[in-house]
C-alpha cells in the first residue's frame, strides 16, 4: 500500500510539473507577441499594404469599391465606412477615392456576385485576389 502511495505522489508531482511548464511556455509566447500585430488597425493595414506589392510604384490615386457599391447587396455600413477609412490611412500618402474612375482600383468584397457587377460596370479589367476579400483591379487606361 505504501508503494502505491509513493507512485501516486510521484505521478501527481510529475503531472503538476508538466502542466506548470506547459502553461509557462504558453504564457511566454503570449507575452512576447508584438502588441501592434494584435490590434484591428494593424491587421487591416497589413491586408491592404499588399496592394502596393502588385501595383506600379507611381500610382498616386487608387479607386475604391466595396459591397456598398453593388445594388441590392447587404452590408454593414459601419464596417464598410471603417474599412474605407482604414484603407486611406494604410496607403497614405497615396489617395484612395470611391469609384471605378481610376486605372487601379481596390475592391473590398464579401458578397458573392461582385464579379458579375464588375463585368457590367467595366469594359475590361484584370483582377488579383489578395485575400481577406481584398482585390486589386486594373483597368487599362481609358
Amino acid at each position: 500500500m505504501r508503494n502505491l502511495r509513493v507512485i501516486a505522489m510521484v505521478s501527481l508531482i510529475t503531472f503538476s510539473l508538466f502542466v506548470t511548464m506547459n502553461n509557462g511556455m504558453a504564457a511566454r509566447v503570449r507575452w512576447n507577441q508584438d502588441p501592434l500585430s494584435i490590434d484591428s488597425v494593424s491587421k487591416w493595414e497589413k491586408r491592404v499594404k499588399s496592394v502596393l506589392e502588385h501595383a506600379p510604384g507611381n500610382v498616386e490615386v487608387f479607386g475604391y469599391v466595396a459591397d456598398w457599391d453593388i445594388p441590392a447587396s447587404e452590408y454593414d455600413i459601419i464596417d464598410q465606412d471603417t474599412e474605407y477609412t482604414l484603407t486611406q490611412y494604410a496607403l497614405a500618402p497615396r489617395k484612395v477615392q470611391p469609384g471605378l474612375d481610376h486605372e487601379w482600383i481596390i475592391g473590398n468584397f464579401t458578397v458573392p456576385g461582385f464579379r458579375d457587377w464588375l463585368d457590367k460596370e467595366l469594359p475590361s479589367y484584370e483582377i488579383i485576389e489578395l485575400g481577406f476579400g481584398i482585390y486589386l483591379i486594373h483597368q487599362p487606361s481609358q
